[in-house]
Formats: C-alpha cells, sequence, structure tokens
C-alpha cells in the first residue's frame, strides 16, 4: 500500500461556469457566508487577494473538528482550473503533500455545469487513514456555492 493517493469525484451543479469559477476564483472570501457550518474563515495571510503568490488561512469544521488549513493557489483561468496548494495546518500532521484541485467545465447543453475535484495526497506514514472526509466537504461546499448563486441571480 503506497503512501500516495489520488481521489476523484465530480458534481453535477446548475450555475454556469464561468459564476463558480468566479466565484472560487474571486470571492473565496465569501465562502463563510455560503457555507457557514463548514467553513468559518478565509482570511488573506499573505499577499493580494486575487494574486497567485497570496496565502490564505482557512478555518473549517470537518466531522465536528474545528481544523485550519494554510493554502497558495495555482491559477489557470483559461482551463477554469484552480489548484489549492496546502502549505500549512492540521492536514500536515498526516500528510506530507496535500492539493485540491477543481476544473469547472460548461455543459454542453448549456444547462449547468460539471465541476471536477481531484484530491491529490502523500501520507506521512501508512497509519493515515485515505482523506475521503474531504469528499464530502468539497461536495457540500460546491453545492452550497450552487445553491448561493442560483438563489442570488
Amino acid at each position: 500500500m503506497g503512501l500516495e493517493g489520488k481521489l476523484d469525484f465530480e458534481v453535477e451543479i446548475q450555475s454556469s461556469a464561468d459564476e463558480f469559477y468566479h466565484i472560487w476564483r474571486n470571492q473565496i472570501y465569501h465562502l463563510p457566508n455560503v457555507s457557514s457550518d463548514a467553513i468559518q474563515s478565509v482570511q488573506l495571510h499573505e499577499g493580494e487577494w486575487h494574486s497567485e503568490d497570496a496565502v490564505k488561512l482557512w478555518n473549517y469544521t470537518l466531522e465536528g473538528k474545528a481544523l485550519t488549513a494554510k493554502e497558495r493557489v495555482e491559477v489557470d483561468d483559461a482551463n477554469k482550473v484552480l489548484t489549492f496548494n496546502i502549505i500549512g495546518g492540521d492536514l500536515l500532521e498526516e500528510f506530507k503533500t496535500f492539493k485540491a484541485i477543481v476544473k469547472t467545465i460548461a455543459k454542453s447543453d448549456g444547462r449547468g455545469s460539471l465541476v471536477k475535484w481531484t484530491l491529490e495526497y502523500e501520507k506521512l506514514h501508512e497509519g493515515v487513514a485515505n482523506p475521503n472526509a474531504y469528499i464530502d466537504l468539497e461536495v457540500k461546499l460546491t453545492k452550497d456555492a450552487d445553491a448561493h448563486l442560483i438563489n442570488n441571480a
């Protein structure tokens, strides 16, 4: 059993790929308003909000536990892909590396979008469980952001 792993999953949403990507790319600080039971805050730690060298500190709840994550995002606007690289916080107590990649794709029929998530990680040791709870968290955040966009359209 290897220490490196990858989890892929998809969520269909009703909002457009552009709208969904925009909130995650440019308005990430709104997520605590959109999904307050999961995300308590997203704070700018270093740099400018929209720059790739920015470092953000997340306070979130996973399986009833308050956690933090410090991340730096890589941006691919042309393909609507964001890569959240975890560089600090609770995740690094169990993982050597952890990244969440989100790609937003417009559906060909023009109705809604497909959000593809990939979690890539390397465990510190064999005793660390796969981060399956993060699938539920990302699905919840995706659905909450979609509902927010639809209700505020």
